[in-house]
């Protein structure tokens, strides 16, 4: 088991999602790889009926070419740079993958212990923003997202509402969670009440069963708007971690998220965001 940080070339961003994932795997003293996976720089040249066409598909394969090494020795750089200050005995590699970055993180998230992309990748358009579409969204293999500002230890907060997707989220994330110690199981009371609401969504359920895996959680009832609610008690409690389920569907690149989910999503929060759906 490891954890995997996906690299998109980018110095700032592949610096932030390093240092994530490294406090990750600090806390469950697992190997880290940094991940920068890049396509075929051959796959783009197409088949031309002319000399002169054909030289400008070469033309633009080598510029794909020199933008590549480009991209690769920037994530190499951030990368190594953050182990070097932070990993402290850890095994840390890094692994250039020729393929999308797609289905290299896929892959890589079938056997990892967590695997963490940039905060960044939650929005489309962005680099990485179709890599975390196929991983949660089709391969429906849980997330992190990393912090947008430098990670910082503190409890891990699990939104719940006893729905598929926070079940999904908390059982992926288990060892995670049980290894940063102090949990807050944070609750709208309001979802214990709605009609057909599941027995175990009472977050004694929940706490009963992490009790059962050597942690002691507290709760925190939220009033209120969700996502806001969350927000909140993540910056008042220095929390490192929100933990919840994501809900939605992707279609032609589009991610079509409910309320509480997109709010955390395009939040600026300091805490890392870990998601299943």
């Amino acid at each position: 088991m490891s954890i995997v940080a996906v690299l998109q070339g980018s110095s700032g961003t592949d610096a932030l999602t390093t240092q994530s994932a490294l406090a990750i795997a600090r806390q469950l003293n697992l190997p880290l790889i940094g991940l920068c996976a890049l396509p075929d720089p051959e796959s783009a040249l197409m088949l031309v009926s002319t000399p002169e066409a054909a030289g400008l598909s070469a033309a633009a394969a080598n510029s794909l070419i020199e933008m590549q090494k480009d991209m690769l020795a920037a994530a190499e750089a951030a990368f190594r740079s953050a182990v070097t200050q932070e990993a402290h005995g850890l095994e840390t590699t890094f692994m250039h993958q020729v393929a999308t970055a797609e289905a290299a993180a896929a892959s890589a998230a079938t056997l990892a212990e967590a695997i963490v992309f940039p905060r960044s990748a939650a929005k489309s358009g962005e680099p990485l923003s179709a890599a975390f579409d196929h991983v949660m969204m089709d391969a429906r293999l849980p997330v992190v997202l990393a912090s947008e500002k430098p990670f910082r230890p503190g409890p891990v907060i699990i939104g719940w509402d006893g729905s598929n997707g926070a079940a999904r989220a908390v059982r992926f994330h288990a060892p995670l969670i049980a290894a940063f110690g102090e949990v807050i199981i944070a609750q709208n009371h309001k979802d214990a009440e709605r009609d057909g609401a599941r027995p175990d969504v009472a977050p004694g359920s929940l706490a009963d069963w992490l009790k059962r895996k050597g942690v002691s959680p507290r709760t925190e009832s939220l009033d209120g708007e969700v996502a806001g609610a969350l927000l909140s008690l993540a910056e008042r409690s220095s929390a490192s971690m929100i933990v919840a389920g994501a809900y939605g569907h992707s279609r032609l690149g589009e991610r079509l998220f409910g309320g509480t989910s997109r709010r955390l999503l395009e939040s600026g929060s300091r805490s890392a965001l870990a998601l299943a759906r």
